[in-house]
């Protein structure tokens, strides 16, 4: 309830005052946050240390740590404010890179399998692909309050944007590829239960098999997207081209060989932005990491 009402109290004073300023606010509270929170900060940091190298100054981690917070702060902010959001703005302040590979992954008719990080701002981006007339499905978890869920999905709801939620399984996700239509799968769920072991940036961790496996399942095609804030605060959304994978016939080993592909081609746009990556939760598995929090 508490934050239902932050979000709503947040969404009328932005209604009145600039955006502008509450990107100022985030500036300060990203800082705070940074103090406050000595869980977060240690993963913010370990994660780091595997993104950027561990020849990277305690200073540099700390630095790019800020930014993250920072960045997340803003997204959130942008987040509330969807609403408002006029489809003119919405248009000026995303750019896609790469849409020719968005629209050729449908052309075998089996969908397509859209993944990507937690970074940028997908829902601002979603949006703009629904007013370019493709249908966008995007997989939540959905909240624990009802009243929160609803709060939190009308942001995409509003914007035209199909959600599936991913407790109810994958019969909705098939679903939508039989249609022909793009699903959204932000994939970097660390550690996940029943994952599956890749290296991502200098480390093995355990991600989600949902991708690979749909995409093995369906034949759907895999494009992997990121989104980019840019210093004035548009977004540059990069679309790649369709993996290219031929499976064995192994289906234990087409998954794991698909995953690692997919965290492959995801792992270059962490790497260069690195203070883009929302990511609170310890990704690379550790002793050290017992009692690092969920992400706010």
């Amino acid at each position: 309830m508490i934050l239902y009402l932050l979000g709503s109290i947040i969404g009328l004073v932005f209604r009145v005052l600039p955006i502008r300023f509450g990107y100022a606010l985030a500036y300060v509270i990203g800082y705070i946050v940074f103090l406050v929170w000595p869980r977060g900060r240690k993963c913010l940091r370990e994660n780091l240390m595997h993104v950027v190298g561990s020849n990277a100054s305690k200073k540099e981690i700390d630095r790019l740590a800020k930014g993250a917070l920072r960045n997340y702060c803003k997204y959130l902010l942008d987040y509330v404010c969807l609403p408002a959001v006029k489809p003119e703005e919405i248009m000026k302040r995303v750019t896609f890179q790469g849409w020719e590979n968005f629209g050729k992954a449908l052309e075998e008719g089996k969908g397509c399998i859209l993944v990507g990080l937690h970074q940028g701002n997908w829902e601002l981006a979603g949006a703009k692909v629904v007013l370019n007339d493709y249908p966008l499905n995007v997989v939540v978890e959905s909240m624990p309050s009802k009243k929160l869920d609803g709060f939190v999905q009308y942001r995409r709801w509003g914007k035209g944007m199909n959600v599936v939620a991913m407790e109810k399984g994958v019969g909705g996700m098939v679903e939508v590829l039989r249609r022909n239509e793009h699903l959204v799968l932000l994939i970097d769920i660390p550690n996940a239960d029943k994952g599956i072991q890749v290296k991502f940036c200098d480390a093995v961790m355990k991600m989600p098999r949902g991708a690979a496996t749909l995409a093995l399942k369906t034949g759907a095609k895999i494009v992997p997207m990121t989104s980019v804030r840019r210093p004035d605060n548009t977004f540059l959304t990069s679309f790649e081209e369709c993996i290219s994978f031929e499976p064995s016939g192994s289906v234990s080993k087409d998954v794991r060989a698909l995953t690692q592909e997919i965290m492959n081609s995801l792992e270059p746009y962490i790497k260069q932005n690195p203070e883009q990556y929302y990511m609170f939760r310890c990704m690379w598995p550790k002793e050290a990491r017992d009692g690092c929090l969920e992400q706010p």
